[in-house]
């Protein structure tokens, strides 16, 4: 029994340590020296804290092969982003593999697969790789390996793609639907139960930035059809609903047009077309500048800004009400005020009683009070029927003493996001446009999630937390040291799924500038964070009829923390 006892107390110590750090906290050496420029040593502290055999393996891979992008080894990464996006496969097709390790302990004790516009990122990431070492190659046929390179990533991002709209319904599907009699419904009764959410309207369904690089890709390597039809899908993406969806201007929908007319002028056969489109898409002053762009050079500046927000976890406490047969659920909120107001945030938005069926089912069940005075912050959910099943297995009990569950969600408040970013031309401003959010697919993400990471949480800690009642009923004084410590194992080991790839940018911004044959002094000034002003020079090389492109990481700088900014 003395024997058992320890090994109990060992077990709960262990799983201490295993349930109480975010992936976030983990890494977190390895972020700040990629901030920082020190990528030698920020691979190697990524390395460390990272298994490439375990169950953060594609974490490992994706994160690395950020560190040597930003390094400039683009060979290097695409041999780490290469193993990545198998592994991403592969997990993609085993969904239901290790469930009972994970509700054994948490989910950080199982496999991290990537979101689906990680999964695009890797494709991304690999594309933008081979085009900058084609770029960089003083060799023709290495230029020419390496932008049929871009080229098959562009096409296997576009795969990907595909199939995430093939599954999740493109805009003009969700349009469509939302005119039906049933969606209609369906928002009046939303509305009613306080629902403020709508789902259908958050799906990640695909990614016009995505397509918009391909372009760049297939102008690149001179296919101007192909970089034609890449346009137009980026274009009428962002018009449909990505630009609404993610936060985004107006500014960039009008670039992706823009492109695409170029690219119609280049390839020529559509000079019925063209001109029409033109009236239709673009401003007067876009229209002036589409006459001689494609006869002068350019230049196209790409700034991937900051990193994507991290996420933490937020715990609450279950008990069971037998006069009402519900399941109460109440935040338990920690940390600083900011941390709390988040932890505020997220529960009324996701999980809170709020609506007016809430308050009519508070009049008939006598807490008209209680639920004004915790209005967003108590969630009840009736068992009815299924409460004699929930007592007969014994969770009733359990939970009238309360058990705790955890779920991940975003800071909102401690994200500042970037500010504008302008290029600097002899003497002349040219703003950059925001093109992609990664920081909205993210958050949006995890708002989608929430309904299973919650029901997840309650299955695992329900588990755990029978698994202890039953050492408990051994009886005497043994089953009941055995429950307790049982019942200390359960809760040390609640925890959240806070992984995802963090060396992602939360903002990507472009900008086309159209200049003469010759050597140029370009001046990027970016606003990563609030008051803080970053600027960066670079002597750009532009051909006639060409694109040449600037490639730029900034990141926000803290305190008593210098930062070498990356322009390649």
């Amino acid at each position: 029994m003395l024997r058992s006892l320890k090994f109990i107390s060992l077990l709960c110590i262990s799983v201490w340590l295993v349930g109480c750090a975010t992936y976030g906290q983990d890494v977190r050496k390895g972020l700040d020296l990629t901030q920082q420029g020190q990528y030698k040593e920020a691979a190697g502290a990524f390395e460390k804290a990272l298994d490439p055999q375990g169950d953060d393996r594609l974490l490992y891979y994706t994160e690395l092969g950020m560190v040597y992008h930003l390094a400039g080894d683009y060979e290097k990464s695409n041999r780490l982003l290469e193993t990545a996006e198998r592994i991403s496969e592969d997990l993609y097709t085993k969904r239901v593999s290790d469930m009972l390790t994970t509700a054994m302990t948490n989910p950080r004790q199982g496999p991290y697969r990537a979101a689906n516009f990680e999964r695009v990122f890797i494709n991304y990431y690999k594309a933008l790789n081979y085009m900058m070492l084609a770029l960089d190659s003083g060799d023709a046929k290495m230029r020419e390996r390496s932008l049929e390179g871009a080229r098959i990533e562009s096409r296997r991002m576009d795969m990907v793609l595909s199939d995430i709209e093939t599954q999740k319904g493109s805009y003009q599907e969700q349009a469509d639907r939302e005119k039906s009699m049933f969606s209609k419904l369906m928002r009046i009764f939303n509305a009613l139960s306080g629902e403020i959410i709508d789902r259908d309207k958050i799906v990640y369904r695909n990614d016009a930035f995505g397509h918009y690089l391909a372009g760049m890709i297939y102008e690149q390597y001179k296919e101007y059809d192909d970089a034609r039809v890449a346009y137009q899908k980026s274009a009428s993406l962002y018009e449909d609903g990505y630009q609404k969806q993610y936060g985004l201007k107006s500014e960039m929908t009008e670039q992706a047009w823009f492109d695409t007319i170029r690219m119609m002028q280049k390839a020529g056969g559509w000079r019925n077309e063209w001109p029409q489109l033109s009236q239709s898409k673009l401003s007067k002053d876009k229209r002036q500048l589409l006459k001689d762009f494609n006869e002068m050079g350019h230049l196209v500046v790409l700034e991937h800004t900051g990193l994507v927000p991290e996420r933490d976890e937020m715990n609450m406490l279950l008990t069971a009400d037998p006069n009402t047969r519900q399941v109460v659920i109440n935040p338990i909120l920690t940390g600083d005020p900011s941390r709390q107001l988040d932890q505020r945030f997220w529960f009324y938005a996701l999980y809170a009683d709020k609506g007016i069926t809430d308050l009519i089912s508070a009049v008939y069940e006598g807490r008209v009070i209680p639920a004004l005075l915790q209005y967003s912050m108590v969630k009840r959910e009736y068992l009815g029927p299924l409460w004699d099943v929930a007592d007969g297995l014994g969770l009733v009990e359990v939970m009238r003493q309360g058990m705790r569950i955890t779920v991940p969600y975003y800071r909102v408040t401690s994200y500042s996001g970037a500010r504008d970013s302008s290029l600097n031309v002899g003497g002349s401003e040219y703003p950059l446009i925001s093109g992609q959010s990664v920081a909205h697919l993210a958050v949006q993400q995890q708002l989608l999630d929430a309904s299973v990471d919650i029901q997840e949480a309650m299955a695992r800690e329900a588990f755990k937390n029978l698994t202890a009642a039953q050492a408990a009923s051994v009886g005497g004084d043994a089953g009941a040291v055995l429950g307790f410590l049982g019942k200390i194992a359960a809760n040390a080991t609640s925890a959240a799924e806070t992984r995802n790839w963090l060396l992602l940018p939360d903002q990507i911004k472009v900008t086309r500038i159209p200049l003469s044959a010759g050597t140029h002094t370009v001046t990027l000034n970016s606003e990563p964070a609030k008051g803080q002003k970053q600027t960066q020079t670079k002597q750009v090389e532009i051909k006639p009829g060409e694109m040449t492109l600037w490639k730029v990481r900034t990141f926000p700088v803290k305190a008593n923390q210098t930062t070498q900014q990356v322009g390649l």
